[in-house]
Formats: structure tokens, C-alpha cells, sequence
């Protein structure tokens, strides 16, 4: 859809994919509700960008502060046109030593988090007959690296959770869209969860953030099922489904795990 004139909402604004995404979405007249856990962030970069736009301090993970921030959005701007599940936190340690705790609560915010905003934007969506819901995964839930399993597990449900919304809603007019950025330049790494470090011996330098806000922008325009930030995300998929056993076994030697204290 032209987000022209829509209502745009976007978690995870305060920095990195979200407030890139916000620049775009901006610049392409929509008006924006951004939410992030911090109020001035989002104050400062909503007081920044041209048009309307309502900044809203919100932790994804507690249900009811999100019905609270889509309750807030419709009395502002009267409905909520496009939803972009960008908030997200990540999560690094070996499968058999991660933290329960640091694995609920990548689940509370990269799961239950887009869950509870899917749940309070899709009524108005549906009674409208209009509407569109972006999550924002990664190439990791497709196809993991190394010591990033818990991560990788919550992006992985958000995917099957967005398939099986795709088919109930299939007819309804709303559509569902899953971005599978790969790496990117944020300090998204710096901010994980989880005690110490991989080392890897080939590493990507990555993409900015815009790059992954003009993907979003292209997904809200051409509504994919499955949207990518750049061709090598979408070839080294292709490459991890056609030859399993080498990729893997490339990746376990490419990267490795050096432990410490947070």
C-alpha cells in the first residue's frame, strides 16, 4: 500500500532499523507513531522528522502498555494502517548453557511482544477491511549461526506465527509481511542478551540501517509474503536449503565461542 496519508506504527524506534525506518516512512508523507521503551529518543527524532507524528514510551513486552500505545494511536490518528513489529532483543550463548531467564525474555519481547500488538491492531484492521502487519526477523530464523539459537528460536516463532495469521486472515484485506534483514550496522549486537562473545573468522561488514528501512518501505508498497534487505541474505538461504551438511559444517568452523563474566 502508498503509506501516503496511512498511520504507521513502529516499535523499536528509538535507534538502529526503527528510527532509519521512521526517516523513510517520514520522507514518504505517512504519519508515524513510534514507540520505544525511552521517551526522549522518540520525542527528539518525532520533533525532527517533517509531518505528524505522536511518540510513545512503550515496553513491547507487557500487553497491556501495547494496547495502550494502539489505543493512544487511534484516538491520534483514528486507526492504525500499517504495523511494523520492529522491537526486538537479542540473545547470544551456547544452547547448553543459556540463561532461562535471558531466554524469556527474548521471548517476551521478539515473541510476545509483536503477538500483543497483532492482537490489539487486527479488529480495527479486519472491521476496516485493511491493513497491514510487517514483522521484522532475521535470515538467523531461517537458517542459525552458531551460539545464536535462542535468538534465532524467537525469530523462528514469530515466523510460523506470522504464516498461520497470513492464512486466517487470508480474504480480510490485511496482509502480512515477515523482513528478513541480515546483518546490519547497528549496536544491536552491543545491547544482547547473554554472557560473552563469538569470534567469528569471516564476518560481514553488514548494511546500514537504511537499507533495511527502504526494504521496509518497498514491503509496505508491494505487500510480499517475504521480504529481503539485500540478494546475498536471499542467496546464502538458498545456499543453506540446497547444501545443508557443508554450510553447516562451514559455519561450525567458522565461528567459535570465548567465554565471559557480564
Amino acid at each position: 500500500m502508498d503509506p501516503r496519508d496511512r498511520t504507521v506504527l513502529i516499535t523499536g524506534a528509538s535507534s538502529g532499523i526503527g528510527a532509519a525506518a521512521a526517516s523513510a516512512f517520514a520522507a514518504a508523507s505517512a504519519r508515524l507513531v513510534l514507540a520505544a521503551r525511552s521517551a526522549e529518543p522518540i520525542e527528539r527524532l518525532a520533533a525532527a522528522l517533517p509531518g505528524r507524528h505522536l511518540a510513545v514510551p512503550a515496553d513491547v513486552s507487557d500487553r497491556d502498555q501495547c494496547r495502550a500505545l494502539v489505543a493512544r494511536a487511534e484516538a491520534h490518528f483514528g486507526q492504525v494502517d500499517i504495523l511494523i513489529n520492529n522491537a526486538g532483543v537479542g540473545l547470544a550463548g551456547p544452547v547448553a548453557t543459556l540463561s532461562p531467564a535471558d531466554v524469556e525474555r527474548a521471548i517476551a519481547v521478539d515473541l510476545l511482544g509483536p503477538l500483543h500488538l497483532i492482537q490489539a491492531v487486527v479488529p480495527g484492521m479486519r472491521e476496516r477491511r485493511f491493513g497491514q502487519i510487517i514483522n521484522v526477523s532475521t535470515v538467523l530464523a531461517e537458517q542459525p549461526l552458531p551460539y545464536l539459537g535462542g535468538y534465532a528460536a524467537a525469530k523462528a516463532a514469530l515466523e510460523r506465527v506470522s504464516e498461520a495469521l497470513r492464512m486466517e486472515l487470508r480474504g480480510s484485506g490485511v496482509r502480512v509481511t515477515v523482513l528478513r534483514p541480515g546483518t546490519t550496522r547497528t549496536g544491536f549486537r552491543e545491547r544482547r542478551l547473554g554472557s560473552g562473545g563469538e569470534r567469528r573468522r569471516v564476518s560481514s561488514r553488514g548494511v546500514p540501517p537504511e537499507a533495511a528501512a527502504r526494504a521496509l518501505l518497498r514491503a509496505a508498497r508491494k505487500e510480499p509474503r517475504t521480504a529481503y534487505v539485500t540478494l546475498g541474505d536471499r542467496l546464502s538461504l538458498l545456499a543453506a536449503r540446497l547444501l545443508p551438511g557443508p554450510v553447516e559444517a562451514l559455519l561450525a568452523r567458522a565461528i567459535t565461542w570465548e567465554s565471559e563474566q557480564r
